[in-house]
Formats: C-alpha cells, sequence, structure tokens
C-alpha cells in the first residue's frame, strides 16, 4: 500500500493504517482500546486490515480504562515487550488516574494513544469537541512520562511512532504519550509510511567500566558481611540466575524486593542476608530506594556501590542516599563481567570466602526452619492473619503459577522460585493487580494467574470492570482479597502518628473503615465468577485448592474474599448481611 498517495475520501484510514503498521512491526499484538468519537478511524482501519490479511494489532476493548492500562502493563511485564493503549480525547487519559504513577515508577514500556478533538469547522459537530480541548494536552501526563508528543499532518506519523517506541524501549524503560488529532487520524493522505524502532536503533547499557568493576570485586570480596540489595535484576531472567551463581560462588547475602522474582525466596542468600547496618560492603543494583535513611541506614564506615540503568534516580527530585560508587550498566552484563573479575582476583581470597560461606549456610538453615515453623504456626491460628494467606498461598499455588502481589512484604512467607511467577507494581498506587492479571493471563495463557490484593486495593481496581475483561478474554485469575475492612492509613497509621490522640482513645476511625463492609463474594458473583468468603485458614486453602482448579479446568473467575481482624485489632465481623462463610456459589 502507497500511504503517501492512498485517498479513501474525506475521512480516510491511510494515517490510521501506518499507527497500526507501526506497532505491530514493533512486536505489539494488540492495541487496549477504550473507544472514542475521534479513534473511530483505528476501529475502521483495522477491520479494513483484518479483511486485506494484512499484520495488525487487534484492538482490546476494555469497558474502563483502569482496565486497559494495567492490563497493558500486566501484557508487558511477563514478555517484556512493548504494549500500547488508546484513550478518548483528555477525559480517557484522566481516567488512567493513579495507574500512570505505576506505569511511571514500575518502568512500564507503554505507548499511551490519546486523541484530540476535531478543529477543523466541518469537523466540529458536536459541544463536546470545544469542551474537550486544553491548552497543553500532555501536561496532564507530562510527569509520568518519558516523552510526550502531539504529531501534525505535516509530520511522518509512523516515524513519530517509531520515535516514542524508542524512548519507551530504552532503558530506564517507561512510558510514552502521543495526542494524534482527529483530523490527523482520519486523513485519507500521510506522509511517509510505516517506521521501526529498530532502524532508529534503542540504546542499551554494557557491563559498566572496568575500573569501576575492579574496585567493586575488591571490595566483596575483602569484606566479612557483603551485601547484595536489589529490586529490578528479575526483570531481565537472565540476571535471577546469574545473581544465583554470584551469591553461591562468593558467599554474598542478597536481599531483594518482591517487585520482580530476582532470587528465589528460600535461597541460602536470602535467607541469611545480614541487615543493612550490619555489613561492610554494600553492592546496590537496580535499586532506587534500598534503604530508608531514617529507619536502617549504612553503618558510617560501610562502603558502598550503586549499579543499574539510572544509578543516580534520575527521575526521583530528592534523593539523599549516599554511595561511595555509581556505575551504569545492564545487569545481566554488568553481573557476568563481576563475576569475571571475581575469578580474576578470588585465588588471594579463598579462605575468607570460605568462612563467610560456612556462616552463610549456618544462618540459613536456622533462618529457614524459623520460616517453615512461622508457617506451621500461621495456619494453626482459629482466625486469618496476613502470615496465613502467605502460608496457605505458598501451599496451594504450582512452582509455574504467576503471583500478581499487591499486599508486599506481608505474604513473605509465599515462597516464589522460578524467574517471571512474582510480580509487584514497581510504585505505591494501588488497583492495578486486579487488571494487570489480565494482561498477564493473555501473555501467558497456559500458566494459573493469582491475585493477591487488599479489600481497599480491590475496589480501587474496579472488579466490575476486571471481571468483565477475564470473562471477555478467556484469561481466569484466582484473586485473594485480604479484607480487614479498611485502609491501613487511616486506621494504624493514625494510631501511630498520634498514638494518646483522640481517635485512639475514641475508636472513632471515620475515613479509614469500610461501613458497611461490602459484600465483595455477592458482588463477585454477580459478575460471574464464583466467589468464597472465608474467615479461618483451613477455610481459606479449601477455597484457594478448589479455586486453583475452577480456573485451570472450568475457565472460570475466581474471587476469595479472606476476611482478616481490622487494622485495630478487632475480629473481623464480615459482611452486615452475614454471608456464610467457606461455601462457594456459582
Amino acid at each position: 500500500m502507497e500511504f503517501s498517495v492512498t485517498s479513501l475520501g474525506p475521512r480516510g484510514t491511510a494515517a490510521a493504517e501506518v499507527l497500526l503498521t507501526t506497532l505491530a512491526a514493533a512486536g505489539i499484538e494488540r492495541l487496549w482500546f477504550c473507544s472514542g468519537s475521534e479513534l473511530v478511524p483505528l476501529q475502521e482501519a483495522a477491520a479494513r486490515m483484518r479483511a486485506r490479511e494484512e499484520r495488525c494489532p487487534a484492538l482490546a476493548p476494555a469497558i474502563h480504562e483502569h482496565v486497559a492500562i494495567c492490563a497493558a502493563m500486566g501484557e508487558s511485564m511477563v514478555t517484556g515487550r512493548p504494549v500500547a493503549v488508546a484513550a478518548h480525547a483528555d477525559l480517557g487519559p484522566l481516567n488512567f488516574g493513579a495507574e500512570l504513577h505505576t506505569a511511571f515508577r514500575g518502568g512500564y514500556p507503554l505507548l499511551i494513544l490519546s486523541g484530540y478533538p476535531a478543529t477543523h469547522p466541518e469537523r466540529r459537530t458536536s459541544q463536546a469537541f470545544w469542551n474537550q480541548q486544553r491548552w497543553d494536552h500532555g501536561e496532564a501526563l507530562r510527569q509520568y512520562t518519558k516523552w510526550d508528543y502531539r504529531v501534525a499532518a505535516h509530520e511522518p506519523l509512523g516515524t513519530v511512532v517509531a520515535r516514542a517506541l524508542q524512548v519507551a524501549r530504552t532503558e530506564p524503560t517507561g512510558p510514552v504519550q502521543l495526542t494524534v488529532p482527529a483530523e490527523v487520524l482520519a486523513a485519507a493522505t500521510v506522509v511517509g509510511g510505516p517506521d521501526s524502532a529498530d532502524r532508529l536503533a534503542v540504546a542499551g547499557h554494557g557491563g559498566g567500566h572496568e575500573p569501576g568493576i575492579r574496585e567493586i570485586a575488591r571490595r566483596l570480596l575483602g569484606a566479612d558481611r557483603p551485601l547484595l540489595l536489589t529490586e529490578r535484576a528479575g526483570k531481565d531472567p537472565r540476571a535471577v540466575h546469574l545473581l544465583a551463581e554470584l551469591c553461591e560462588r562468593y558467599a554474598l547475602g542478597c536481599r531483594s524486593t518482591r517487585f520482580r522474582m530476582s532470587l528465589p525466596s528460600q535461597h541460602p542468600a536470602q535467607l541469611a542476608a545480614p541487615r543493612v547496618p550490619d555489613a561492610d560492603v554494600v553492592l546496590v543494583l537496580e535499586h532506587h530506594v534500598p534503604w530508608i535513611p531514617a529507619v536502617d541506614p549504612p553503618g558510617s564506615d560501610t562502603w558502598v556501590a550503586v549499579v543499574g540503568q539510572d544509578p543516580i534516580a534520575a527521575e526521583i527530585p530528592l534523593h539523599e542516599l549516599g554511595a561511595d560508587l555509581r556505575m551504569y550498566a545492564a545487569p545481566a552484563e554488568f553481573l557476568t563481567a563481576l563475576l569475571a573479575e571475581l575469578d580474576r582476583q578470588a585465588p588471594k581470597h579463598h579462605e575468607r570466602t570460605r568462612r563467610r560461606a560456612e556462616r552463610l549456610a549456618g544462618d540459613a538453615q536456622a533462618a529457614g526452619a524459623e520460616l517453615e515453623r512461622a508457617r506451621r504456626d500461621a495456619l494453626a491460628e482459629p482466625h486469618l492473619t496476613h502470615a496465613a494467606l502467605g502460608a496457605a498461598l505458598d501451599q496451594v499455588l504450582h512452582p509455574d503459577d504467576i503471583l500478581v502481589d499487591e499486599l508486599g512484604d506481608t505474604l513473605g512467607l509465599s515462597r516464589r522460585s522460578e524467574p517471571g511467577t512474582l510480580f509487584q507494581n514497581g510504585g505505591s498506587s494501588l488497583g492495578w493487580a486486579t487488571s494487570a492479571c489480565v494482561g498477564a493471563g493473555l501473555a501467558a495463557p497456559d500458566r494459573v494467574v493469582v491475585c493477591s490484593t487488599g479489600d481497599g486495593a480491590y475496589l480501587f481496581g474496579g472488579p466490575a470492570a476486571a471481571l468483565w475483561a477475564q470473562r471477555r478474554y478467556d484469561v481466569p485469575v484466582l484473586t485473594v482479597i485480604a479484607n480487614n475492612g479498611g485502609y491501613r492509613t487511616g486506621t494504624s497509621h493514625v494510631d501511630d502518628y498520634y498514638p494518646d490522640g483522640e481517635v485512639a482513645r475514641t475508636q472513632d476511625y471515620t475515613g479509614g473503615v469500610f461501613d458497611p463492609v461490602p459484600d465483595h463474594a455477592a458482588e463477585a458473583r454477580a459478575a460471574g465468577a464464583v466467589a468464597f468468603t472465608v474467615s479461618t485458614p483451613a477455610e481459606l486453602l479449601a477455597a484457594l485448592a478448589e479455586g486453583r482448579e475452577i480456573v485451570r479446568r472450568h475457565r472460570t473467575p475466581v474471587v476469595v474474599d479472606a476476611l482478616l481482624p481490622t487494622h485495630t485489632g478487632d475480629r473481623h465481623a464480615g459482611p452486615a448481611h452475614g454471608t456464610s462463610h467457606g461455601k462457594a456459589r456459582r
């Protein structure tokens, strides 16, 4: 097709076809789509391209923008590829809400496409076209994107899209925004044709500069209690195995967050890692906030190196964590180079490494035994706790199941050992997990996907729209809700801040508690899911085991509403209308 000369009438699809062809060339399989008047050329262009059997991303409709952007991120986190979402004018991107924070802080290579209302006199056929105009369309999202652009009719649309994807894919990856005015998207002719981010080339980091690697290796080999801290090394599956090899061969302790499965939970390096204040050498790899300065900073004599694709945390305005060395490098490449340098220097430090390995093994054995006791004790309690949730998930999940976790460290008893089986959002916005699971399920259709979330986060996530998407795309999810009837920010945090305050005295937590408590199980059944309400570890284990089989064999979404004590310590009374516990209703 000659996109530069083809005329398809006063409302054509040439520009829309160039856009879709460029997305397909980047490996984008679906365009998450929220309907809008100025986006209709994309629908027509996709239909025409399908009729001609041309390669084109599938339009993936969502009934809420929150679901669309989260599902796109969920797809990207599993595949590692860029993704795209389209939303209507200014209103759709505003409906992305706090998940723009997640996209940016989580580093998802996401192309956000939005239209702009028609300004041509003959196209201004609705009052909405005046209402939706803004002085600077990209401004609302600019603090949460790496790049934004509003394309004009005289510019090569394919190259603009390719440039957007080049920026999104370059480390540190992140979201970009492209605004396409209504007249541009509906153009019957277009400047240029499809283009490719690969033609523009995506920049990458190597293994780091040699003097820095030599110094890090020397410091690690000379340390008595070395510690490696990481958050995002596990984004690259190659780095997971290299990190385990590094820790095993050179007796390093390692603390990784649950953002990704960077090191197996039961790995001795993880079990026996020293605390940050106790370490004499700290290596930070792909982690912007490896410690809280006011709580557990390194000692004054501790030597610190920070390595990563953004080792100065440039995206954070104020970043006061100190270091002795900072170095740009990609995780897998850096670990490969570091292992080679350690091998070169190691013979001089054999005895020290041997002593560290013996101490690490002993500490890991004791820590592992303690965690096993904690799992047994949690499941023996007469009522549910967060520890019981973690222990139950640990018992029911299979090694290759995907856990999309919004509960964080409260699920520390749930072990993950395989790369690509543990995901958190990377930011602090809640409500992401319920829809990220949709994208994860599409990206890994043969895997069981499990969502762990809190009751507040579940409500933020638009559960009805998320469950609709699970059924629409045949990606059933086993969702577990830690339901303690309120927000930690409005209950226990108030007590922490004002321990002798009036709220603590009167136990009036207005603004932090849910009264009445929503009946999540009834709502889930109305949306076509199988639902359980449970209040004991035994009921939870049974519901999780049955729910996993329902998801796997019957392809039906499952929601488990797990009633926990409230944040203030009271036993959870459950929904006011008295839903029976431990019963599945289809």
